[in-house]
């Protein structure tokens, strides 16, 4: 092990203590990016406001910006974070991973304020750009929240003060009532980062089924990927094709409705160290519209997929079409039946249990399962 990788094993927060509970008084959250990224909504602001609504924690929350007003938000956070932070409060550093003025002011941060920092971080970015930033985060912070098992077992070469909290879906509300007359596969997400999964281990599926199916992807951007899916799959009559572009990915409400054309969703993910960190986001997603899912066996979906419960596990083309037919063929009411199934799965992700377990974690007003 480097001595870049050396465990962390000072300056520890208390950790859910019977004698000396810690009741959160305030969270300084400075996240790695702007409202575009899911996780900087799911993770970040929408679980800042929801454990505020619950809990009365307040917060503060900034994203890297060099907008006047950006700039002036985050100097006075910052300098709050730096000289104001008490023993009950949290600054929490989400997934920094670049090495920039931003990045490097939150170091100085973390060096000055350790004891009650936490690095978050539910994506290998490690693998994707140089893994420095990450390492010093990981090495440094007093506690790690990881966003799922694959991630957890990597930032043990880092640290031993870890805990595991997979990333949650809002409540929404907006739940499917029943199968369309057109059986509708769906798929969202950013396309850009799925493309070999999705070619190698879904496509073949549709090239040779037998019944009629609509194919909805949500968030696939490049016009040359856009053609190269319409020549695969113009072959098959049976499959219409949907790409739409005119997605409001800051309109939650009106995702969650596209969503719930889907009668099934999917999650083709090949069995790379990437995908092994990821945290089944867009399965948990479909999950709480009450859709049935076919996923790899990968990364978190082994933890959320119950197999004939809310989905079925599909690890080759074969088994993705086996089971499109199987979702096709049943009965109206046997659908439906399975759709409510689904949506009583879908607490296990939901956002009241996410910020209990982080409130459990600290101990503050530590809830009963």
């Amino acid at each position: 092990m480097s001595s870049e990788e050396k465990p962390a094993g000072k300056n520890i927060l208390i950790l859910n203590d019977p004698d000396r509970p810690m009741k959160i008084r305030h969270i300084y959250w400075f996240a790695h990016y702007n409202m575009a990224g899911p996780c900087v909504r799911y993770r970040g602001r929408y679980f800042l406001e929801y454990l505020n609504m619950i809990e009365g924690i307040p917060y503060s929350f900034v994203m890297p910006g060099y907008s006047p007003g950006n700039i002036l938000h985050f100097v006075g956070v910052y300098f709050s974070a730096l000289f104001f932070c008490g023993k009950n409060d949290l600054i929490v550093f989400q997934k920094i991973y670049t090495r920039g003025i931003y990045a490097t002011a939150l170091k100085v941060l973390l060096f000055v304020r350790q004891t009650n920092t936490v690095y978050d971080i539910d994506d290998a970015y490690y693998l994707k750009f140089p893994p420095s930033t990450i390492h010093f985060f990981l090495q440094h912070s007093a506690m790690i929240i990881t966003g799922s098992r694959g991630l957890t077992e990597f930032a043990h070469r880092f640290n031993t003060h870890i805990e595991l909290n997979p990333s949650p879906v809002i409540p929404h509300g907006i739940v499917k009532s029943g199968r369309s007359k057109i059986l509708t596969v769906g798929w969202i997400g950013f396309y850009n980062a799925h493309r070999e999964s999705f070619l190698e281990l879904f496509c073949p599926s549709l090239e040779r089924i037998t019944i009629p199916v609509r194919m909805v992807i949500l968030g696939i951007t490049n016009e040359t990927h856009r053609k190269e899916l319409l020549r695969i799959l113009s072959g098959n009559p049976m499959i219409t094709l949907e790409m739409p572009d005119d997605i409001n990915w800051l309109n939650e409400t009106s995702v969650y409705r596209r969503l719930c054309e889907f009668d099934i969703g999917i999650s083709p993910l090949l069995d790379t160290e990437y995908n092994r960190a990821k945290s089944a986001f867009k399965i948990k997603q479909c999950i709480s519209c009450g859709i049935p899912v076919l996923a790899s066996r990968v990364g978190e979906s082994i933890n959320v997929v119950e197999e004939g419960v809310n989905g079925y596990f599909c690890d080759n083309p074969m088994e993705f079409q086996k089971r499109i037919l199987q979702i096709g063929g049943m009965a109206e009411d046997k659908y439906i039946e399975l759709s409510k199934q689904v949506l009583q799965s879908a607490y296990r992700f939901s956002m009241e249990r996410y910020c209990k377990v982080f409130c459990n974690i600290f101990g503050h007003n530590t809830p009963s399962e």
